[in-house]
């Protein structure tokens, strides 16, 4: 029995031995670098973590970007841009087809730009304001208005100071936008005596009792616009106050100046007195949509450069208009005004047309298309008093659009 238990062990150990022998040997050990998994390669291609202090850094950069884009928006949101352009057509009867040099016409019918001007208005604070108004037209660009304003917080006046370019202050029609008014162009007293409405100087105004009384005085050069230095070492004075009365405003306006002119007995220069009075008014009637308008001027007009001996001399002026509008709903405007303009009221002057009285009779549809544009129709009959009155009339079609 222990000699086949004995045979049987030995059988089972060389079985063993067999299987064994007959595994794949274990491979050797490899010198080469273990090759890295797809994940182990996705881990590895990731940066590392940004430190604390590398994400303050970059917090920083944004928050000081982000501050710069906010002061320029702000900056920008504190400028004003408006304007308006006016085209028309003008048919006068006055013309004439003929020429009255190589590069003058003596043609007045024309199709043209009025006017076409882009107001900017910068105000950061409350206490000052910059304003630049060029026109733009054909011949170039030009400076209509441009000006700085202080303006002190201290009171309910809130008084203002103003240099540098600017409407001068007298009556009503000429600080009117062209763009509002309900005629093609200003009265005839309005555009002799105060030609481009504006005048380089310094200004100072104020509003107050609740916004009923304003007020308006200004140190000017006295020569406009249309030169570009002033003929006399004397500055003009030009001021007016206003009042409202509820439906009626009331305004009072003086000037007082001197303008050397050059004559034919004195090449180097004549003083003359420029003088201005005036008062105007605006009425709001009881009748639905319907306004008054109007305005007087009387003073003295030195006379033209170069003027003869008899001619020589600062005649008594007077002007005035009167304008009537009714509004018919929102779209429809109609206006009628009367305006008269005598160069000569105290006949110093010799008995010449050119020194005649001239009234003009003016009428006018406006449809406003939107609330930024117009269409006006308007006809103009002129007469002369006490000469044979010439074929004048004018009629005027213009598209205005302002923003």
């Amino acid at each position: 029995m222990k000699r086949v238990m004995a045979i049987l062990c030995l059988g089972v150990g060389l079985v063993t031995l067999s299987a064994r022998a007959q595994e794949t040997p274990p491979a050797p050990p490899s010198t080469e670098e273990p090759q890295p998994q797809p994940q182990q390669e996705a881990e590895a291609a990731q940066p590392p973590a940004p430190t604390l202090e590398e994400t303050a850094s970059k917090l920083d950069a944004l928050t000081e970007a982000f501050t710069e884009m906010h002061n320029s928006v702000d900056a920008l949101s504190k400028m004003r841009i408006t304007g308006y352009i006016l085209a028309q057509y003008v048919n006068d009867e006055s013309s004439v087809n003929a020429l009255s040099s190589a590069a003058a016409t003596r043609n007045k019918d024309q199709f043209s730009v009025r006017e076409a001007r882009v107001k900017f208005t910068y105000q950061l604070t409350p206490t000052s304001r910059f304003v630049l108004q060029p026109e733009v037209a054909t011949s170039g660009v030009s400076l209509k208005d441009g000006y700085v304003e202080f303006t002190e917080p201290w009171t309910q006046w809130h008084h203002t100071v103003t240099a540098g370019q600017f409407n001068w202050p007298f009556g009503f029609e000429i600080a009117y936008s062209s763009s509002d008014r309900e005629l093609p162009e200003r009265a005839r007293v309005t555009r002799t005596l105060f030609p481009s409405e504006r005048d380089r100087g310094v200004q100072l105004s104020g509003l107050g009792f609740g916004d009923r009384f304003n007020y308006k005085a200004a140190l000017v050069n006295g020569t406009g616009t249309l030169q570009t230095f002033d003929f006399n070492k004397r500055k003009d004075f030009v001021g007016r106050v206003g009042g409202s009365f509820g439906p009626l405003d009331v305004g009072v306006s003086w000037y007082r100046g001197a303008e050397l002119v050059s004559v034919a007995s004195n090449t180097a220069g004549q003083e003359f007195a420029k003088q201005r009075e005036g008062i105007d008014f605006q009425l709001v009637t009881p009748i639905r949509g319907l306004g008054l308008r109007g305005e007087y001027i009387r003073g003295k007009q030195p006379p033209l450069p170069n003027a003869a001996a008899n001619a020589a001399l600062a005649a008594d002026v007077t002007g005035y208009y009167l304008y009537a509008i009714q509004n018919v709903g929102t779209y429809h405007q109609f206006a009628v005004r009367y305006d008269a303009y005598d160069p000569d009221s105290g006949h110093d002057l010799p008995h010449v047309a050119a020194n005649a009285k001239v009234a003009t009779l003016g009428g006018s549809y406006i449809f406003h298309w939107d609330e930024n544009s117009k269409i006006m129709v308007a006809y103009e009959r002129l007469k002369t008093r006490g000469f044979a009155d010439p074929d004048d009339n004018v009629f005027t079609l213009r598209y205005a659009y302002k923003f």
